[in-house]
């Protein structure tokens, strides 16, 4: 009986690991797009509307599996827009890391907007 009760509690602690491990994938996925966002709007002036973001948020939660709460969502969007504007402040949108963010705007966001 002991051998199952502790066979139980490792493959518990084994899924709640995959879970954690899957949120943090999804964490970087929806940071990185809050950061694409966060650029176009900095050297670009994108959208910063209604109808913009309700496209963004419904296209990040397919992206995310719709795996990211509220206030995880909120965390990592603070996050984004703090890094991001200090990247444009001190290296400019012409930057290495800006022009990576702005192509992955492009190539998947800007087109959600048409």
């Amino acid at each position: 009986m002991r051998r199952i009760a502790l066979a139980g509690s490792m493959l518990a602690l084994t899924a709640g690991t995959a879970v954690a491990a899957m949120t943090n994938d999804m964490d970087l996925v929806y940071g990185k797009y809050q950061m694409a966002i966060r650029a176009a709007q900095l050297c670009r002036g994108a959208p910063d509307s209604d109808s913009a973001w309700r496209r963004w948020s419904s296209f990040l939660d397919d992206e995310t599996h719709h795996e990211l709460g509220a206030g995880e969502r909120l965390t990592i969007i603070e996050g984004a827009k703090a890094d991001v504007t200090y990247m444009v402040r001190r290296q400019g949108c012409d930057s290495a890391g800006v022009k990576d963010l702005l192509a992955l705007y492009d190539a998947k966001l800007a087109g959600l907007l048409k």
